[in-house]
């Protein structure tokens, strides 16, 4: 799929200034893919939330309602978008009015507030509330494991899969589907999808440990392989196998976690291009 140059995909997600997770690793991945971007941080933090104590916070929801109102004067074209960590509540509200509005070719969210069972640090039920929301104009979504428990109340440690994945699903918009990412398996991790109504799985070796800003990759590259037109399923098998080859790589870095991902590797395959196919 050719894409011009005017046709700006929208990325809204917090940036963090230490951190190599939200903006700081989806800018890269898509734009070494050369897809456009229209760039939206809906918060700018001194370090990400978790691992280095209470970080420096700034909200950008007046930047935010000021940059939608001067790309409208503008008539910026932006035909797509991905969306992911939003800590302001009246700054989710605006993006939810902008994409009710826009009527896009693509919205893929990363409803990013919770994990390892629990809520992310500073964001409540307010947040699970604005994420559904959020969901009812999205095409794609990407909740972990945690999230979608969160966003269908299904909270049994061993829930029914296909369940959950039909009870996600519903709450997008028609036609809507969800990727479901960090189930585990036999010592495997992976995602869970519906086609035509049956359970799809992709999984790989675990890598130990927990790694900040995983899903952040994985929704980035997903968004990206969606936005060229590789078909969903595709489009997940490359971005589990790309996100979990990153994850070994950020392993052998042997750095504090906390740093997010590294992209060294990941960054000059995606330049050269992806074969989507089996």
């Amino acid at each position: 799929m050719q894409i011009k140059f005017d046709e700006k995909m929208l990325v809204a997600q917090d940036l963090s200034a230490i951190g190599n997770l939200s903006l700081a690793v989806a800018i890269p991945i898509l734009q070494v893919q050369k897809i456009p971007l229209a760039i939206l941080p809906t918060s700018l933090l001194s370090t990400q939330s978790e691992g280095f104590g209470t970080p420096a916070v700034s909200d950008c929801y007046s930047f935010v309602k000021a940059t939608f109102a001067h790309w409208q004067t503008q008539n910026v074209n932006i035909t797509a978008a991905l969306v992911g960590y939003i800590d302001n509540l009246a700054t989710g509200k605006a993006l939810y009015q902008y994409l009710n509005q826009a009527k896009l070719e693509l919205v893929v969210i990363d409803p990013v507030f919770a994990d390892e069972g629990k809520f992310y640090p500073n964001l409540d039920e307010r947040h699970l509330a604005l994420q559904k929301k959020l969901l009812q104009v999205a095409d794609f979504a990407t909740p972990n494991l945690t999230e979608a428990k969160f966003l269908t109340g299904q909270m049994q440690s061993t829930p029914d899969l296909t369940q959950l994945a039909r009870e996600v699903e519903r709450l997008l918009r028609s036609g809507g589907k969800a990727v479901i990412t960090g189930v585990e398996l036999d010592g495997q991790k992976g995602c869970i999808w519906l086609e035509e109504g049956q359970l799809k799985t992709c999984f790989f070796p675990k890598v130990e440990g927990h790694f900040y800003g995983s899903g952040d990759v994985f929704a980035a590259l997903l968004a990206s392989f969606l936005r060229q037109g590789v078909s969903f399923e595709q489009a997940i098998k490359q971005a589990t196998s790309l996100t979990q080859q990153a994850l070994i790589q950020t392993a052998d870095q042997n750095v504090e976690r906390s740093y997010g991902i590294y992209l060294g590797e990941l960054l000059p395959k995606l330049a050269k291009g992806i074969s989507h196919e089996d």
